[in-house]
């Protein structure tokens, strides 16, 4: 029977133990768009009879599973994806069933994996081993809800029959949303917030799909870096942001969302981001007669020696724990 497609269900659990996919999902979600689909790599046979047909054949040498998601972004689903990215989680009760979660970047390349759950309709439904964030974007615009896009590879694909559950989801909008940029990491929380129009940022985990002799499938999927690139549209009001394009100044920069709603005692679904370097790599000014003039400026996070680190990521919710991530 075809299917549309609100019909596919998503789901992400971490894997216990690397390349064995989990028995049931961590977290169904709420999305907009998911496309998870199986690759295959060929190589051709250009051996010759004499004749001028071009080849006989080719074979299936690798195959791989690629795919994206995207949809709103919600506050408990996202600590899948960072636990991912930064291998790390340190995770507290803030009080009764609220918790903060701190992420920090694992040094080593093979950061937990994630078995992937994907349920097209009645058509069919399967299960992805080590699969691995390629991408993970969040982007900021104020007429929108605060999105996500996540890009993964993974591995082995097999049958599967977990059954879809959703939980109560929060979200965000760009009222919730404030950039700020210091001096100091101590500098911040005085900081005068940026009238940001239009924000996105980018993890890219660098992935390195390996295969070896004796499978199709890879051999593992390491993550070979950790880079973080964002945009900022604003209304052009003065130079700042230019001089500091122009220049080989360093800034900390903080990304502070704080949804509206009250998940306990007052506390509120949050996402912090706070990026110890950032350098800015390109700016741009544009409007028309009639027209704001606006300038956008592309940012790059860098590591900073004297803090020990490039970034981190806070995350207040009300999930107790990402199991099977490690704390350090």
């Amino acid at each position: 029977m075809e299917i549309i497609g609100r019909q596919i269900e998503f789901g992400v659990a971490t894997e216990a133990v690397r390349s064995v996919a989990e028995s049931s999902a961590d977290k169904w979600m709420r999305k907009v768009t998911a496309n998870i689909v199986e690759r295959a790599e060929h190589a051709l046979d250009d051996t010759t009879r004499g004749r001028l047909e071009d080849g006989e054949g080719r074979r299936v040498v690798q195959k791989f599973v690629e795919g994206d998601l995207e949809g709103v972004l919600h506050a408990d689903v996202l600590g899948w994806f960072l636990s991912n990215v930064y291998g790390v989680v340190v995770s507290s009760n803030v009080v009764g069933s609220v918790y903060s979660h701190v992420f920090t970047l694992g040094q080593n390349i093979q950061h937990p994996s994630l078995t992937l759950f994907a349920k097209d309709g009645s058509v069919q439904q399967l299960t992805f081993a080590n699969s691995m964030i390629s991408t993970l974007e969040m982007s900021v615009a104020i007429d929108e809800l605060v999105r996500f896009t996540v890009s993964f590879i993974g591995g082995v694909a097999a049958d599967d029959t977990d059954t879809p559950s959703y939980d109560t989801e929060y979200d965000f909008i760009a009222r919730d949303v404030e950039v700020k940029i210091a001096d100091s990491e101590g500098g911040l929380a005085g900081a005068t917030a940026t009238k940001a129009k239009d924000l996105s940022i980018t993890w890219d985990q660098g992935l390195i799909r390996d295969h070896v002799v004796g499978s199709y499938d890879p051999d593992d999927i390491y993550n070979a870096k950790l880079m973080i690139e964002g945009e900022l549209t604003l209304n052009f009001a003065d130079e700042a942001l230019k001089d500091l394009y122009l220049s080989d100044d360093a800034k900390y920069m903080s990304i502070t969302i704080q949804g509206a709603a009250d998940i306990g005692s007052g506390n509120n679904p949050t996402i912090t981001i706070l990026l110890n370097k950032v350098q800015f790599m390109d700016w741009n000014r544009e409007g028309a007669a009639n027209e704001l003039s606006t300038e956008t400026v592309t940012f790059q996070a860098f590591y900073n020696p004297a803090d020990t680190q490039q970034s981190q990521v806070t995350l207040q919710n009300l999930t107790s724990s990402y199991v099977n991530v490690p704390s350090s």
